[in-house]
């Protein structure tokens, strides 16, 4: 568990916490190379190295926030292909580097998008048999356990995930026919159907709520449970699915992939070997394994609805991802259990387009971006937003260039931010930028600092930098989605890249 998403938030902190299933190389920013190093995984089969993951539960009352404990096995992962009584026809395994999101994370009420409960989307209390399509009421114990239950989308169009359409790629089937089963233009690979219960165990709980009440609430603030979403990508071994997809029906009847008759002797694991699959946490901040918290991790206030939920403005958070590599902002290194170190690139990361059934499987090509004006931007911000107004450095004066939207796709400074581990401040953050010889140093949300030799696709925002440093509340630290920007002259070159600002994100505000 940690809050972490290589999907939607590649390179850096997403803003609520996840329970993480599958490879333990699991990390900020990920590739299909990624998946392969992992030392073990926490699935059934071992060569299923993929990555699953989904906002845990909380427990809210009288202003605290009890992190809900996974009941074993805690996640049941099925894949379901074919017709009753025959393989999988037109059935693609997914190509290397594949990722798919099931769900909307900021949905609030039940939009029509979801299904009847059961088809796409089901909250289930096992005990008193109560369910619907968000968390159900109507009962004060669950003893068998509280499950959420998600199907993924199996058609896909060709194209690669966008993290600003995170759905857009992806369709579910009209009719359980192969491939002319999926709707138009989404006929390029109809791949298995993920379908995914996440249980929890909310027994302790018991008598300290009642019948019409909803205590519990969702990591990125969701108290309905519509927000409820699940994330893949995909780490199989190459071929592995193909072959097990052309000889058995593990899925067709709800069976879970844990058949070695389809995929040879020794691929299956104990649960014992799976509960040993750990992976050391890389963001130093607790989220609630500790005991109760006052407020959720990162920054999650809780939004009922029933409008979509909003990205909530002037966030301050103190946690990074650590441990960060000192030669400069093009990686990141994540620790697994089995002591390994891998270090992973956060550049975009491409869907790998080799054929892997009999229908050709080729993704659409994104543009190439155009080209790169430069635009010199003086000085902006008066000294009350920028604080402190210069720093003193191994270098020389850095001077408060002003307040900056932070674009996305790519960010407009540095692939992810730094960490060293101490709480930033915006003097720290300069001085640790200036020692790797950076050109600009920005502080984000309160806790984050940005080092880079260029800014990207950034306009000045003068009085959106309003966050209280979390190492120095005398110093701002940006603010949400906006950098507090220094430089040695106070001054930056902005340059223009095709992308998607941070507007567009607001579809994702508690993604």
């Amino acid at each position: 568990m940690e809050r972490l998403d290589p999907l939607i938030n590649p390179g850096g902190l997403s803003r609520h916490v996840h329970s993480v299933v599958g490879g333990n190389a699991f990390g900020a920013t990920m590739d299909f190379a990624t998946t392969q190093s992992s030392s073990c995984t926490s699935v059934d089969l071992i060569p299923d190295k993929s990555n699953y993951w989904m906002p845990n539960l909380y427990f809210h009352k009288n202003g605290k926030f009890t992190l809900v404990p996974e009941k074993s096995p805690k996640h049941k992962i099925y894949y379901k292909y074919g017709d009753r009584g025959s393989p999988g026809k037109d059935r693609s395994e997914f190509p290397k580097g594949f990722r798919m999101m099931a769900g909307k994370a900021d949905l609030r009420s039940d939009d029509g998008s979801l299904g009847s409960a059961g088809s796409q989307m089901e909250w289930y209390c096992h005990g008193p048999e109560v369910k619907s399509t968000g968390i159900p009421k109507g009962f004060t114990s669950c003893p068998y356990g509280l499950a959420a239950a998600m199907r993924f989308p199996s058609c896909w169009n060709g194209q690669d995930f966008n993290k600003d359409q995170p759905l857009a790629h992806m369709s579910y089937p009209t009719t359980g026919l192969g491939i002319d089963g999926c709707p138009t233009g989404f006929q390029k690979a109809r791949f298995p159907e993920i379908f995914i219960e996440y249980w929890v165990d909310v027994s302790q709980f018991d008598g300290q709520y009642g019948a019409n009440e909803s205590p519990f609430v969702l990591s990125s603030g969701d108290p309905t449970g519509y927000g409820f979403h699940m994330d893949f990508l995909n780490g199989w071994q190459e071929g592995v699915l193909a072959k097990a997809m052309k000889t058995c029906n593990p899925g067709n009847t709800g069976d879970r992939l844990d058949t070695p008759q389809c995929f040879g002797a020794g691929s299956v694991q104990d649960g014992n070997a799976k509960e040993a699959c750990k992976k050391k946490s890389s963001v130093n901040e607790d989220i609630g394994l500790n005991g109760p918290l006052s407020q959720l991790p990162g920054c999650n206030p809780i939004q009922a609805g029933p409008g979509l939920a909003t990205a909530p403005a002037n966030c301050a958070g103190g946690a990074a991802v650590e441990p960060i590599s000192a030669s400069g902002p093009s990686s990141a290194t994540t620790a697994t259990t089995a002591g390994l170190a891998q270090t992973t690139t956060s550049k975009p990361v491409p869907v790998d387009t080799k054929p892997t059934s009999s229908s050709p499987v080729t993704p659409t090509t994104s543009a190439k971006a155009g080209p790169t004006p430069t635009d010199t931007v003086p000085p902006s911000g008066g000294s009350s937003e920028m604080s402190p107004p210069s720093v003193n450095s191994t270098s020389g004066v850095w001077k408060a260039a002003g307040c900056f939207l932070d674009a996305l796709n790519p960010r407009s400074l540095g692939s992810r931010p730094e960490w060293w581990g101490q709480k930033i401040s915006s003097s720290n953050c300069v001085e640790h930028c200036d020692s790797i010889r950076a050109k600009y140093a920005g502080t984000e949300n309160g806790g984050e600092c940005w080092c880079g030799n260029e800014l990207l696709n950034s306009v000045s925002h003068p009085g959106k930098c309003t966050s209280k440093c979390v190492g120095d509340a005398s110093e701002i630290c940006g603010g949400a989605g906006h950098l507090s920007i220094y430089s040695l002259d106070g001054l930056v070159s902005i340059k223009k890249r095709r992308t998607h600002h941070r507007h567009s994100r607001h579809f994702l505000a508690s993604v």
